[in-house]
């Protein structure tokens, strides 16, 4: 680049209005003051042939603002910039032929928001500090200006956050839905300037006006309230904001329905906003003014609308029904299978779904689980022959006892006193029959010979009790119930049961089957037998009888199923005996797993619906 001298540059740069001091002061934005700064500062500072003003843009990078001279590349003084924002401090860096590139960084209490970089030819190092004093004095003009706008930038956020929490607490704090809608367009209509703010609510896959500020009331069917729903359905599909004028910048929308609106209503600028959560669109607004909408106005809109949406979201789910609240609760369930988000519960859900309807399909035996006792097939009762009292009695109840073997005796001392009262008596009486047949005295023989008679029999009968004294077991088998151990001289009345014998060969079970579950058991069907002092032991068993009889047990009606247990079982279940308890399983065909296992249930469910049911 060829050198010029310092004041043939600076006459070059001078504006055509005017010196650069005229435009820095008659500067109203920040593109403006920035133009007009840089030329002030490169006329202030002598030897002074290119400057160059770098400002951060809302993505982070940095841009030229401003260049002087005009319309020159300044390319090359990119890199002592950058040193400079990256240090953030001043850079110095000497060039040949006695040139100098001078960077300052324009730093606030963040990050730098530019940089002012120099191109000179200072005469000396006094020359040069001077230049950098200078540099750093212009470059509190841009520090003032810099915290003005962030001030007002604060401002303008400050703002947003109050009429943002206003809204929130008007849409949060009313009741009904109505009256929370007709609050949000009233204050967005206050706030924006408009003089008609709608609402419309997302029914299905359209819009329908819902609340219109500075009316109580409004008809549905009336022309220009369709024409607005279609307006916000228009929004609503496009899932973007809407703009009539449309800006100048920004991607091609379609406008069609927005326009007719306007056109209709006779109102200059309209923007209808979609409200927008996560992956639904729960609404949106319809707002008129005369005023076109800024760029300001857009991106409040867009903040607000971000805002309130779920907001909104959660008041028209809470006002949904029922029905509507599963119907939406079942879409998103189905959305979230048929997405690509979350593979591993999909892959999940997919085995599951294969395990039910493997579950379903698959065919199992059903078998009807019931409590059971074991009983002996015969049982036979030993009782008391006589009214008496106890003496002796060495069986008790689980005694495994031989036919024959003496269960229990009975005192005899009476009886054997009785038996020699009716033998005197006898003897007697046969002496007194000698004597009448001798005299030939018939009356007193046929009297005698009763009286003979019926010392016999009261003799006979007395001899048969006292036969009788032992209790004896009618057959093999084991004392099922009987403990007169601690009864030993107490009265006995005659035919009470002393003992329950039962055969140790042959068993019965009794399965008490639920009523629930009686209608699947069948006389013939086969099961088996576990019993709980033999957990590792199962026993097979068929069912014999069928009581029609229930019994209550525990609250729940039990039916008695009577069941016999397999003869080569029997005799290898040494360790079985009457009265233990276990669980018998009795087939009853087949059936899918699920429904085994949910079948009460289901007839639970049956059961009830038929109760309610009219």
């Amino acid at each position: 680049m060829q050198a010029h001298d310092g004041s043939d540059a600076k006459e070059r740069a001078r504006p055509a209005g005017g010196d650069p001091w005229s435009a820095l002061a008659r500067a109203g934005t920040a593109e403006e003051l920035c133009r007009a700064w840089i030329p002030a500062l490169c006329t202030l500072v002598p030897q002074t042939d290119h400057g160059l003003l770098l400002m951060r843009d809302g993505d982070g990078s940095y841009a030229p603002a401003a260049v002087w001279p005009d319309q020159r590349d300044l390319s090359f003084l990119g890199e002592v910039a950058q040193e400079a924002l990256v240090q953030r401090a001043g850079v110095v860096r000497r060039q040949p032929e006695g040139r100098v590139h001078v960077a300052y960084p324009l730093a606030g209490d963040g990050a730098p928001y530019g940089a002012v970089v120099l191109d000179m030819r200072p005469a000396n190092d006094e020359a040069l500090a001077a230049a950098m004093r200078l540099l750093h004095w212009g470059a509190g003009w841009l520090a003032e200006f810099e915290g003005r706008r962030t001030l007002a930038a604060q401002a303008v956020r400050l703002e947003r956050a109050s009429f943002l929490f206003d809204l929130e607490m008007a849409v949060a704090s009313e009741a009904d839905l109505g009256k929370c809608c007709l609050a949000m367009v009233n204050r967005l209509a206050q706030q924006f300037k408009c003089h008609q703010v709608s609402l419309g609510v997302e029914k299905g896959k359209t819009v329908r006006v819902t609340a219109m500020s500075h009316a109580a009331w409004f008809e549905e069917k009336a022309n220009l309230v369709n024409l607005a729903a279609l307006a916000m359905n228009e929004a609503f599909d496009q899932r973007a904001l809407v703009v009539v004028p449309e800006p100048e910048t920004g991607e091609a929308l379609i406008t069609a329905a927005v326009r007719h609106y306007a056109a209709e209503a006779g109102s200059a600028a309209v923007a209808a906003v979609p409200l927008e959560t996560g992956d639904r669109v729960v609404g949106a607004w319809l707002l008129e003014r005369d005023a076109p909408f800024s760029g300001e106005d857009r991106e409040t809109l867009e903040t607000l609308a971000l805002a309130i949406a779920p907001v909104l979201a959660l008041r028209l789910t809470a006002e949904e029904s029922l029905i509507a609240h599963a119907r939406r609760a079942w879409q998103r369930l189905a959305r979230r299978i048929t997405d690509t988000t979350h593979p591993g519960a999909k892959l999940a859900a997919l085995v599951l779904a294969l395990l039910l309807l493997g579950l379903w399909l698959y065919p199992a035996d059903f078998r009807v689980a019931s409590p059971s006792i074991v009983e002996g097939a015969v049982q036979r009762v030993a009782v008391a022959p006589f009214q008496g009292y106890i003496r002796d009695a060495p069986a008790r109840a689980g005694d495994v006892v031989r036919a024959g073997q003496v269960l229990a005796t009975l005192e005899d001392k009476d009886l054997r006193l009785e038996r020699a009262r009716w033998d005197a008596e006898l003897e007697v009486a046969l002496r007194k029959e000698r004597e009448a047949m001798a005299n030939a005295d018939r009356v007193a023989l046929r009297l005698a010979s009763a009286q003979a008679n019926q010392a016999r029999a009261q003799l006979d009968l007395t001899l048969e009790k006292l036969r009788r004294v032992q209790i004896v077991a009618p057959f093999d088998g084991v004392v099922v119930r009987g403990d007169l151990t601690q009864e030993l001289g107490s009265p006995v009345e005659q035919g009470k049961v002393l003992f329950e014998i039962a055969p140790l060969d042959a068993w019965r079970v009794i399965v008490k089957v639920d009523e629930r579950d009686i209608a699947h058991v069948r006389e013939g069907a086969t099961g088996d037998l576990v019993l709980a002092s033999l957990p590792g032991q199962s026993f097979p068993l068929k069912v014999r009888r069928v009581t029609p009889v229930s019994v209550a047990e525990e609250g729940r009606n039990y039916f008695r199923v009577e069941a016999e247990v397999a003869a080569d079982a029997v005799k290898g279940a040494v360790k079985m005996r009457p009265g233990m308890e276990g669980v018998a399983k009795i087939g009853a065909g087949q059936g899918s797993p699920l429904w085994i296992w949910t079948r009460r249930f289901v007839d639970w469910v049956r059961l009830k619906w038929w109760e309610w049911s009219l």
